[in-house]
């Protein structure tokens, strides 16, 4: 059996299947009026990945910041943001995704009326220790 093998069948099998409304609300350090849901994660076996839900109210967000060695990828559901990437800014919607290549500052603010749902793809997986403030 390989490592991996041996690692997933340590691994609660119904962890492989998840609903947004299974998976445990927080609120993310850095990030004002958002609550996220981890749905790939370590605890669910990923070793190469994480990806959430997040919803993120009007007028809210994540401040600057940045992740050492830690690619993101937003991928808007609802709602329009404001997103900076270093010296780039612009506004996205629904059916639109946005880039943060590891190490650049960025920052996400949910903009308009109504608030953003954004599904959110780290790799490797983020966890809340690898954020440093800008």
């Amino acid at each position: 059996m390989t490592d991996h093998a041996a690692k997933a069948a340590h691994i609660d099998p119904e962890k492989f299947f998840m609903r947004e409304a299974d998976a445990e609300p927080y609120s993310p350090r850095g990030h004002s009026g958002t609550v996220n849901r981890r749905l790939v994660s370590p605890e669910t076996g990923a070793t190469q990945m994480e990806v959430l839900i997040g919803r993120i109210e009007p007028g809210e967000g994540a401040s600057a910041h940045l992740h050492p060695g830690i690619d993101q990828f937003c991928w808007m559901l609802e709602g329009r943001a404001r997103v900076e990437i270093g010296s780039l800014a612009r506004e996205i919607g629904a059916g639109e995704c946005c880039f943060f290549p590891a190490d650049m500052p960025h920052t996400f603010t949910a903009i308009g009326d109504g608030p953003v749902r954004v599904l959110i793809c780290y790799a490797p997986p983020y966890g809340e220790g690898a954020r440093v403030e800008c």
